[in-house]
């Protein structure tokens, strides 16, 4: 049972203590870098579920993802459009 304690502190303190060792950038980090940076969280309605799943992703992540998406929808009526011609 006390091993059970010593692991579960041992887990759940190692990001503090990573948190705390982590280099300064010297103070002097952009607002532009941070926003970048900064985690957007959304919800998502997951198919066949009542449950929303949560997806955290950075702006430039969401970007890439939206245009990844794009993409595929693009290349998916691309393909019926050719599948769909008259004389087949």
């Amino acid at each position: 049972m006390l091993t059970f304690f010593a692991a579960a502190l041992a887990l759940f303190s190692t990001p503090v203590i990573a948190q705390q060792a982590a280099p300064s950038t010297g103070g002097t980090t952009s607002s532009q870098t941070t926003a970048d940076e900064k985690p957007i969280c959304r919800r998502t309605q997951v198919t066949g579920s009542n449950f929303f799943k949560r997806e955290c992703h950075t702006r430039v992540e969401w970007q890439s993802i939206h245009e990844r998406d794009d993409a595929n929808v693009n290349r998916a009526l691309r393909n019926r459009a050719s599948r769909n011609t008259p004389g087949d």
